[in-house]
């Protein structure tokens, strides 16, 4: 947790949801949040405290009481505690239904009546649109393919629920990495389907060591439509052209696209 202090007012970032639920939960019953102390920190003072909600770019709005409290360890000091209290904005039922859905995984949800999730979903940060992607549902999936987050497409590929046409359309993106691209090839069941082995080899991103694992698996027409593409890269030609070969069938490679 970092603790930003200024003259009448406090601000509470964290690193995750879950750092924020396990530092705050026992605010909720009444005990206080450790604080370093500072010049603009005075007892018994009545702060403005902000809660930022990470990786959702909302925030909590409330009201806080700075207390002493224990000695830290190695100290004879007495600590500093912030006590937290309803705010003119939020309260402190708010911040407990928050965290209690970040404990729960309520926090990916949908709400109650929802018809379409693109609002939702593009209301998240990044970081949050990732975990939500391996247990999206198919309406989800289809707003999170879209995603120009590495991550989120990395995390759509171990959902457990994708189907082998979201696979296909994946697989024809152009902003694909190398890392997505195996974690396609590694799994047996999608590269055993032709037109997601097509789709791979007409991708201008696919790495050429990779493609030296895919082309062998294409029958022969759509070897030889490779070989004479101008669509393709000139690395998946060459790489057609000797798997042709290999097969005992000669062919040049186009050149001069």
């Amino acid at each position: 947790m970092r603790v930003v202090i200024q003259a009448g007012h406090i601000e509470l970032h964290f690193a995750s949801p879950h750092d924020m639920a396990h530092e705050v939960t026992p605010c909720l019953h009444g005990e206080g949040l450790p604080v370093p102390g500072s010049p603009a920190v005075a007892l018994g003072r009545r702060y403005d405290v902000v809660v930022y909600i990470p990786w959702l770019g909302r925030r909590i709005q409330l009201a806080g009481e700075v207390e002493t409290g224990p000695a830290a360890e190695g100290s004879q000091s007495p600590g500093l505690l912030l006590r937290l209290a309803d705010g003119p904005h939020d309260t402190l039922a708010h911040l407990a239904e928050v965290t209690g859905k970040v404990v729960s995984g309520a926090l990916l949800e949908p709400e109650e009546g929802e018809t379409n999730p693109e609002k939702r979903i593009l209301s998240m940060a990044p970081s949050l649109r990732a975990l939500l992607a391996p247990r999206a549902n198919p309406a989800e999936r289809l707003v999170l393919a879209r995603d120009p987050d590495p991550r989120v497409v990395e995390m759509l590929l171990k959902n457990p629920s994708i189907a082998l046409d979201e696979v296909r359309r994946l697989a024809a993106r152009a902003t694909l990495t190398p890392a997505h691209f195996q974690q396609i090839v590694r799994h047996p069941s999608w590269m055993a389907d032709e037109t997601l082995r097509l789709t791979l080899a007409r991708n201008p991103r696919l790495p050429e060591f990779l493609a030296e694992t895919v082309l062998p698996l294409l029958t022969l027409p759509a070897l030889k439509s490779l070989a004479e593409s101008p669509n393709v890269t000139a690395a998946t030609r060459r790489v057609a052209v000797r798997v042709l070969a290999s097969r005992g069938i000669v062919i040049s490679a186009r050149r001069g696209f």
